[in-house]
């Protein structure tokens, strides 16, 4: 009896392990308006999400980003990895940067979720 516990708990926890992942990436699309940027959210059972907010920080990009990552942890995900990559340079970067004159987010960043 205790075997059969032990196996059905183990199969459900690494069931469980696998298939909760949350992925963010700012990428840019001809989706969105000029001046906007995409957030490509992808959830555990793979559906993708499209989301334009501003670029360039002074318009708020930020805040629109925050509030975007926001609702993914309000849903019990927690971040575990944040790879900041620069599409442009194609080198390491960070979450945002200074692009003709203006501080704007960086294509190619992504963010991982998971439940903890």
């Amino acid at each position: 009896m205790k075997k059969l516990l032990f196996v059905l708990a183990f199969t459900f926890i690494g069931g469980q392990a696998f298939s909760q992942l949350y992925i963010v990436t700012i990428y840019q699309t001809s989706g969105c308006p000029t001046g906007e940027i995409s957030l490509l959210k992808t959830d555990p059972s793979g559906n993708e999400t499209e989301t334009c907010i501003h670029e360039d920080l002074d318009k708020g990009a930020l805040g629109e980003l925050n509030y975007e990552l926001n609702n993914i942890i309000n849903q019990g995900y927690k971040l575990i990895q944040t790879n900041f990559f620069d599409a442009d340079a194609k080198e390491a970067s960070g979450l945002w940067g200074e692009i003709n004159g203006a501080y704007r987010l960086v294509r190619g960043n992504t963010f991982i979720f998971a439940i903890p």
